[in-house]
């Protein structure tokens, strides 16, 4: 069973978890970030994953317009989805469901929010600001969630 993890990334958390996700999905299981990759023909896997980061309140519009153009494609295929978000809780999960139509929602096998991680040397000024405005002066994230990923990787492998 081959398995596509597409994703897209501002900073780089998104692509950490991608390859977490990876190394857990096994042999068969391919990477491509969506903002610098060809995407291979969808018709070579029979699950896709779908994976990214809320940035300014959403997820980035490549994901967005990738699932537009590819939706019927998507519709056969068994679906993972997660983001890489700051946000706890419920918080979270709202941020999950408004980043992925319901559509792929209804078919994930699996969904969740496996955390995010921060290198504040690597935003631009504008991005600096935006981020204390939100969170302060803490610089890092709270870490991506080994246990939510390696579950994540045991639904869509069982």
């Amino acid at each position: 069973m081959k398995t596509l993890i597409l994703f897209t990334t501002r900073h780089g958390c998104t692509a950490k978890a991608a390859g977490m996700l990876q190394s857990r999905m096994g042999q068969g299981a391919d990477t491509i970030n969506l903002m610098t990759d060809s995407v291979p023909a969808l018709s070579e896997y029979e699950t896709v994953i779908l994976g990214g980061s809320i940035y300014y309140g959403g997820i980035q519009k490549q994901m967005t317009e990738f699932i537009k153009k590819e939706q019927s494609q998507l519709a056969s295929k068994r679906i993972g989805l997660f983001l890489c978000a700051a946000e706890p809780g419920e918080k979270a999960l709202k941020e999950l469901e408004e980043a992925f139509p319901e559509f792929l929602r209804a078919r994930a096998k699996a969904a969740d929010v496996f955390g995010n991680e921060l290198d504040y040397s690597k935003l631009s000024l504008p991005e600096k600001l935006v981020f204390r405005a939100v969170k302060g002066k803490r610089r890092r994230g709270d870490g991506l969630s080994s246990d939510k990923i390696n579950k994540f990787a045991a639904k869509m492998l069982g």
